[in-house]
């Protein structure tokens, strides 16, 4: 069973919005579950009741009126996503419309569907984990139960995205509760003093399979994300030097992300570790910046080679000027610093368009790629661009061609806009 018994309905048959929201489920640990007609939801129903329902108003099989009112006859009062190719006002009427039927309405949100914004919205609404005990972690690494998903990095300065690398994307498939995502866990793991042995193992089985690519003859950098424990370990320099050695990987084929927060932590310890990491050859990224608190200062005090934009404020860019403006002084910054300059959490095209025409270098996330494993990565990279990876719709419908030309559509900043709900 999953972690939180969470059942979200989807009632929303547009692929790329559909294909957005199964992502967002599998990222909160929810069961997912699909209808096609009301006869199928009151069946469903009568033996299930949802957490969350996500229902398109212009898209549901017949009235979407006679969805709420099957809802609430069933006395479900689930947290109500709506959905619609509409404007503001039709949405806020619909929500209007659906309270009035006795349902939750947490919000409305129109196509195309921002993953991480729909995704920080339900969050307060799922059902609270139940704490892990220390015995089911040290089994789980142990009995090997923790595995990686790896999501492709790509570098978009071309005519044509290019994957160049992974970030590595540690997961659980507990025996009793199923597949918990690292938000399950990683607290438990921190609370027992276990994150240097999870990052151990997490560097062991990156670079492992990042030997494999090589010798498959599929090179991409390995990204690992780096504990702020270890950040404060004056030894992890020479274990990773050791153990890049041991495998014959590349150290500049290996970056390790650093939190903003993590970054701003006793300056002369992070100088020491930080820098024999760089003469080692390793890249060293300022991860979730734009969230933190840090002093402009640490990106020349300490030896970064990227900084890596958080996806809450990329997701903005769409929607915000002044995420607009903000997005694009980091990226001249990083640029004047010499500094590479990624964009995580890209989930539409119009966000890739404004990035690539501001001049970031790299992209991830799930407009191109869902996390996969080893072998689905091999097979994406190897097909790449001409069948579409497990994308989240919108690159899949996108054909090379089609994608040459967003190398020269893109348009000003003042031209981008929330399809007239916003002007910037």
């Amino acid at each position: 069973m999953q972690v939180a018994n969470d059942l979200m309905l989807i009632l929303e048959p547009d692929p790329a919005a559909q294909s957005v929201l199964y992502a967002v489920a599998d990222r909160l640990g929810c069961e997912k579950v699909t209808t096609d007609s009301l006869k199928a939801l009151n069946e469903l129903l009568t033996t299930r009741s949802p957490s969350i329902v996500a229902m398109a108003v212009d898209g549901v099989d017949g009235d979407f009126l006679a969805h709420f009112q099957t809802l609430a006859q069933h006395g479900a009062r689930p947290a109500t996503l709506l959905v619609g190719d509409v404007s503001a006002r039709v949405l806020a009427g619909a929500k209007r419309l659906a309270e009035s039927r006795g349902l939750r309405v947490i919000g409305a949100a129109p196509r195309p569907l921002d993953g991480v914004l729909i995704e920080q919205l339900l969050t307060p609404f799922l059902t609270a984990a139940p704490p892990i005990p220390r015995e089911e972690l040290e089994q789980a690494l142990l009995e090997h139960e923790l595995f990686l998903q790896y999501q492709p990095k790509l570098i978009i300065a071309g005519a044509v995205p290019k994957i160049h690398g992974v970030e590595a994307l540690v997961r659980w498939q507990h025996p009793r509760r199923g597949l918990l995502q690292p938000r399950h866990f990683l607290g438990a793991v921190e609370e027992y003093n276990l994150m240097s042995r999870l990052t151990d193992f997490v560097m062991t089985e990156a670079v492992r399979q990042a030997g494999v690519w090589q010798t498959n003859g599929v090179p991409l950098e390995m990204v690992v994300n780096l504990s702020p424990r270890l950040v404060r370990d004056r030894d992890f320099p020479e274990r990773l030097s050791m153990l890049l050695r041991e495998s014959e990987f590349p150290p500049d084929q290996l970056t390790l992300d650093v939190t903003e927060s993590t970054s701003t932590q006793d300056r002369g310890l992070m100088l020491d570790v930080f820098t024999r990491l760089r003469v080692l050859g390793v890249g060293l990224s300022l991860d979730n910046f734009g969230t933190g608190l840090s002093s402009l200062t640490e990106l020349y005090r300490l030896p970064f080679s990227e900084i890596k934009v958080d996806h809450t404020l990329i997701a903005d860019v769409v929607r915000e000027r002044e995420a607009q403006l903000i997005v694009q002084a980091i990226a001249n910054l990083a640029h004047t610093l010499q500094l590479s300059v990624c964009a995580e959490g890209v989930e539409t095209r119009q966000t890739l368009e404004f990035i690539r025409f501001i001049g970031f270098d790299t992209a991830q996330g799930r407009f191109f790629a869902e996390p996969a494993n080893g072998a689905e990565i091999e097979r994406i990279v190897q097909a790449w661009p001409s069948s579409g990876p497990a994308a989240t719709g919108s690159w899949q419908a996108l054909k090379p061609s089609d994608f040459d030309r967003t190398s020269t559509a893109v348009r000003p900043m003042h031209a981008f806009k929330d399809d007239g709900r916003k002007s910037m």
